[in-house]
């Protein structure tokens, strides 16, 4: 798969010395891959929606309902009463 991205690309890059719209399609491929490819930086390896992202998520939102107790501690919150 990256060789046959990698193939599209130089094409596009070629075809961009008659026509420069095919360097911007060159890039935005370029760019997409790197966004979106399989094992891209940032996700630190990790499949999508692996085990490591959802522990992430949780601890996450441990985090702000911890923040938000703390916040609103000893306070009664319900639909009829929100905080003020």
């Amino acid at each position: 798969m990256v060789v046959l991205l990698g193939i599209c690309v130089v094409v596009l890059v070629v075809m961009g010395f008659s026509q420069p719209v095919w360097w911007l399609a060159a890039g935005a491929l370029v760019y997409l891959a790197l966004r979106y490819g399989r094992g891209a930086a940032g996700r630190g390896g990790a499949q999508r929606g692996g085990y490591d992202e959802y522990r992430a998520r949780r601890e996450q939102r441990d985090k702000w309902d911890r923040r938000y107790r703390r916040q609103h501690r000893g306070q009664r919150i319900t639909p009829d009463r929100p905080v003020q």
